[in-house]
């Protein structure tokens, strides 16, 4: 089967279904992550102020060493960070990349994205121009040079704790226990951002270690309170969601938009563990 995770930022993926994304390679499907944007302005040392062209190639490079962890693909749209608008042009360009990833004609098994209520304009702009695709995906006027898609993809939210818009709903947890240092190699590539940007921005720069064990310790501790959370608002919803024994889970909400799965279809598209 074929996966497509589409995130505002490099690493938005990553961290978000990077367990999901393990599992799924393992089993032989075939994934991708996508960045709308470049990241060029997620940082705060002067020598990117000066030429963001530089974050954006540093940026690039850790996307690509994060998606190789786990041997998937990575393409990125190239839209300036902070840019991210809901136009025709990038509307399009959404059109084509979903409807390539996979059989012509078929596309993708399954494509995931933040919720639109999202607290960043870049994700909650994201997330808006991939649900503008949902129907327009099988028309075949619609940017012809492209083959249309037979049938619509399925549409997936990863999980989120947002409450402006609607609480997150979750229909499917996927444990990660088993892929959670996995997961960390991913998040881990992203050095810019976790080790440099993120706790420059909360106040925490000088709390982050210097050495590579370190700084897996402190991205555990990261991971696994975000996979605790998905699990408590599984178990709040329906303890039936959360496997016998699991502790950490990516959680996925399905969209309205696309085509609505069975039971059953729900089961193979994710993993059970």
């Amino acid at each position: 089967m074929h996966f497509l995770i589409i995130g505002a930022h490099p690493d938005d993926c990553d961290v978000t279904c990077g367990g999901t994304a393990a599992l799924w390679q393992a089993q032989g499907h075939h994934v991708k992550f996508v960045s709308v944007t470049n990241g060029d302005r997620g940082h705060f040392r002067p020598e990117y102020a000066e030429d963001r062209t530089r974050l954006a190639a540093r940026r690039l490079v850790e996307a690509r060493q994060a998606v190789g962890v786990i041997g998937a693909e990575y393409e990125c749209l190239d839209v300036h960070d902070g840019e991210v608008y809901v136009t025709p042009d990038l509307t399009e360009a959404l059109v084509r990349l979903i409807r390539r990833w996979g059989p012509e004609g078929q596309g993708p098994d399954l494509v995931i994205v933040n919720r639109p209520n999202d607290y960043h304009r870049d994700h909650r702009y994201t997330a808006q121009a991939v649900l503008d695709t949902s129907y327009v995906l099988t028309v075949p006027l619609m940017c012809p040079d492209v083959r249309h898609l037979d049938r619509m993809p399925v549409f997936a939210y990863w999980h989120d704790g947002f409450r402006e818009g609607g609480a997150f709903r979750p229909d499917v947890a996927v444990p990660i226990d088993a892929v959670l240092e996995t997961k960390i190699d991913l998040v881990a590539a992203h050095a810019s951002q976790f080790f440099e940007w993120l706790p420059y921005n909360a106040g925490t720069l000088d709390q982050v270690p210097e050495d590579a064990e370190g700084r897996r310790a402190l991205l555990r501790r990261y991971l696994e309170g975000r996979g605790d959370r998905a699990a408590a608002a599984c178990r709040a919803h329906d303890p039936r969601l959360v496997a016998e024994g699991a502790r950490l889970v990516e959680a996925f909400q399905i969209s309205e938009y696309g085509r609505q799965p069975s039971p059953e279809e729900l089961r193979q598209l994710f993993p059970s563990g």
